[in-house]
């Protein structure tokens, strides 16, 4: 388990080293990023990145012009409260999807998610593979999107709500590797349409992943 003062030392670090990139996060650094909500603790991300994908009203597509990947850092998560009857982290994932360019509703696709604790951001950030340990790799998350009707023609962004199946991190895992490998959780989604002729388009933003569990009370 990472104490509250080795916590605290680190996101004074990761603070210095996203000045030292020309990043921001996403949120005020500190130990805030977990909310507590009844006997569930859900965590936001600190930093998200998808430097080079094309910014539309708020949300950047991952499309065959530009990278392929986006992702979403977090303070390693403290899992000692962290239910023994439920002993993982979700990633809860959510994004637009969409045909192609001014694509219609209704669309699925899949995607590639792994998760990787790193040392410091210039470990994970523009690069193809982060420096660090992956701690899960699932090379096929479905994106299931139930809006009816299926359209091709614009729709003018109705319906591209789509939403992951679910992904857990064994929080035992993280727990173990965190002191050698961490301070950060790295969550990366990756467009497959470049490798399996998937022509979907998928748009993310900092919102579109969160990390939770069931809290031990």
């Amino acid at each position: 388990m990472v104490s509250t003062k080795t916590l605290l030392l680190l996101v004074g670090v990761l603070a210095l080293s996203l000045t030292a990139l020309g990043q921001q996060p996403v949120a005020p650094l500190g130990l805030l990023q977990t909310q507590i909500y009844g006997n569930v603790a859900v965590l936001k991300p600190l930093l998200f990145d998808a430097d080079g994908c094309v910014l539309i009203n708020g949300w950047y597509w991952l499309r065959p012009d530009c990278r392929q990947y986006a992702d979403w850092l977090f303070s390693a998560t403290d899992v000692a409260g962290v239910h023994p009857d439920d002993p993982y982290v979700y990633v809860n994932l959510g994004t637009l999807v969409t045909n192609g360019i001014s694509g219609g509703s209704g669309w699925d696709t899949h995607v590639s998610l792994e998760v990787w604790l790193v040392k410091s951001p210039e470990d994970v950030l523009g690069l193809k593979e982060p420096i660090g340990r992956k701690i899960l790799g699932r090379s096929s998350v479905t994106l299931e999107n139930h809006f009816r009707p299926q359209m091709e023609a614009d729709t003018q962004g109705v319906g591209y709500q789509a939403w992951a199946d679910m992904t857990r991190i064994p929080a035992g895992d993280i727990a173990k590797y965190t002191l050698t490998y961490g301070p950060l959780l790295v969550v990366r989604v990756i467009r497959l349409g470049a490798s399996e002729n998937q022509p979907e388009h998928i748009a993310v933003n900092q919102d579109c992943v969160s990390l939770a569990y069931r809290i031990a009370r």
